[in-house]
């Protein structure tokens, strides 16, 4: 119950932000790269907004990579440990 309270709260403050990111960002801007310009104008709040889309879907991205690799490692570091507990019990045991 906690969570989903996080979770709600969460939610009404971000849609509170947006909304008066909206209202205050009305302004109709063209970005400028060095002598290259986009041939449109957005709002402030737009840009800043497909920034931060982008943004996140680069994260999530990477971190689905960085998942993956560490996926394949450790299925390569238990196939190894496999062979070495195996090898490990093959051992004869001298209780001598």
């Amino acid at each position: 119950m906690k969570g989903l309270k996080s979770i709600a709260f969460f939610l009404v403050l971000s849609t509170a932000f947006l909304f008066a990111a909206l209202a205050v960002n009305q302004e109709q801007v063209a970005l400028t790269f060095a002598v290259w310009q986009t041939p449109f104008t957005l709002s402030i709040f737009w840009w800043l907004l497909l920034a931060l889309m982008i943004g996140i879907m680069l994260g999530v991205l990477y971190g689905s990579w960085l998942n993956v690799r560490y996926r394949f490692a450790n299925r390569r570091l238990r196939k190894a440990l496999d062979k070495a507990e195996q090898c490990l019990v093959q051992q004869p045991t001298d209780n001598t």
